[in-house]
């Protein structure tokens, strides 16, 4: 059977002499690894369809439950201008190996591809990197129902009163914490949290956010994935 969608190249190993195992978050099936034979030979007819970031039209073969093959790659947007920007490049690699690790498997999320996609096209035009990738963290949160409740406390359900504890994946009120709750957020920051997830990217390039929430926020989003991981 014949599949194809939309997507991009998250990360290409080597697989034997002259193949690669493509990753691809695509529009239609999620996080896929498709076998794409022989591309790295000079006369490949995928050119350079495979390289990190490319969006592309895809169509592959072959069963779910083995390793399926790529038979067609057409490039709809290379995002060229970010790969040869070492420092803007580095940094988008950070957040595609986010992606790797919340983005479930085989499993459709057409509004998270849609804001990757987005995110992308911002990043090149605007070249607001770091705005645009801490809302891409934040949003990929909501949107796979990973971002806690910061209105109400994840144990008592009570509601918040401006002091923001975290445990385990949620937010506590002063009440309810233990000594494993290490994580205070300010409220500045926990506010700013909720703005972004209403923000349209085009503010992005307006607003200026200060280096302390912005380093919270980060600090945050880490410790917070680490959480779900270690429950995943």
């Amino acid at each position: 059977m014949i599949y194809s969608t939309e997507a991009v190249v998250l990360k290409s190993n080597p697989y034997g002499e002259a193949d690669l195992i493509v990753t691809y978050f695509t529009k239609d099936y999620g996080l896929l690894n498709l076998f794409a034979k022989s591309p790295r030979k000079i006369k490949s007819r995928f050119g350079s369809s495979f390289e990190p970031l490319t969006y592309a039209k895809i169509a592959f073969v072959g069963n779910n439950e083995k390793l399926q093959k790529i038979i067609q790659s057409d490039i709809i947007h290379s995002f060229h201008p970010i790969r040869e920007n070492y420092h803007v490049f580095m940094a988008v690699g950070e957040v595609l190996r986010f992606l790797l690790m919340i983005i479930p498997r085989k499993e459709p999320h057409e509004e998270l591809f849609s804001l990757f996609i987005s995110s992308l096209e911002f990043i090149e035009k605007e070249k607001k990197t770091e705005n645009a990738l801490l809302s891409l963290k934040i949003k990929s949160l909501r949107i796979l129902g990973y971002l806690p409740d910061f209105k109400h406390c994840g144990k008592c359900k009570d509601k918040l009163n401006g002091e923001f504890f975290y445990s385990d994946g949620f937010i506590l009120c002063k009440k309810c914490i233990s000594s494993h709750s290490k994580l205070i957020l300010s409220q500045g920051a926990a506010k700013l949290l909720n703005d972004i997830n209403g923000w349209q990217l085009k503010y992005l390039s307006r607003v200026k956010i200060a280096p302390q929430l912005f380093r919270e926020l980060e600090e945050f989003i880490k410790k917070h994935i680490q959480s779900i991981l270690s429950y995943n």
